[in-house]
């Protein structure tokens, strides 16, 4: 049987029926390339239609439209139950929670993907609630064995295909500024250091509530969003696309009296003068 021969991306295979016929008589199998698998973990409780997927949205599209497969799992649809400590992932049935839920599901999407997405609305500094919950569940993927380098610690993984992606942080928040997401993305960081990847990039759009409004202010810098999802499947997010989504789209101080004539007039309208 003739070897696989590689044309235009693809491996082709010929199978031939009868060693006496013709080429032109074989029968050729096609099979593609492996395709960049982009995977999205949105915890938003609002789902597709909160803020946070708006900006995600703009990303997966990029990604689509440069060929990768991508996925969005909206975690608040998910049953996934409150890590307990009891470590019995790690010696009981090493590998395996103690928990029957929808976590062993998503932690396979997550051992095939290319590139991890994490999107969550900032909650008081940090991940909200549902984003928390489900990486408190990563303790089966790692071993109990603690490995210590340059001050920091960190568990080997269980499995050498479980790490290594790429990873994208999306968030949004109600404050102008983009300081306060600094603990959010510190925590991600950190994560991805131990866990032997990197945070590739953090998409994060302050004064979210701006994104709902028609013409949107920061239409130009979701374009970028858009540009980071087709460069992450390639060589990278460049500097230039991630300083064109970091790039202001209202004066902090006009949003924040803006913002507090709107809460003022809410609690009027509630009988509050307060």
């Amino acid at each position: 049987m003739p070897g696989p021969r590689r044309e235009k991306g693809l491996v082709l295979f010929a199978f031939n029926r009868n060693p006496e016929e013709e080429e032109t008589d074989w029968e050729v199998t096609r099979v593609r390339e492996k395709r960049k698998y982009v995977l999205a973990f949105n915890s938003s409780p609002r789902r597709e239609k909160g803020l946070t997927a708006l900006v995600l949205e703009r990303f997966m599209a990029g990604a689509a439209s440069a060929g990768a497969e991508t996925e969005t799992v909206y975690l608040a649809e998910k049953k996934i139950a409150d890590c307990l400590g009891c470590i019995q992932c790690w010696f009981k049935t090493p590998g395996t929670c103690r928990h029957k839920d929808d976590v062993p599901e998503l932690h396979a999407k997550m051992s095939r993907a290319d590139v991890l997405v994490y999107a969550t609305p900032l909650y008081i500094c940090s991940m909200n609630a549902i984003m928390k919950r489900f990486l408190d569940r990563i303790m089966p993927l790692a071993e109990p064995y603690q490995h210590y380098e340059d001050g920091v610690c960190s568990h080997p993984r269980r499995n050498e295909s479980q790490g290594g992606q790429r990873t994208v942080l999306v968030s949004t928040c109600g404050f102008p500024g983009l300081r306060n997401f600094d603990p959010l993305v510190l925590t991600f960081q950190r994560m991805a250091e131990v866990g032997g990847s990197e945070l590739h990039a953090s998409i994060l759009f302050p004064s979210s509530a701006l994104l709902a409004r028609d013409p949107c202010p920061a239409a130009e810098q979701l374009e970028y969003v858009f540009r980071a999802g087709k460069e992450a499947v390639g060589d990278g997010i460049s500097e230039e696309t991630k300083a064109g989504y970091s790039r202001p789209y209202v004066d902090p101080k006009e949003y924040v009296e803006e913002m507090n004539a709107l809460f003022r007039a809410l609690r009027e309208r509630a009988g509050d003068s307060g």
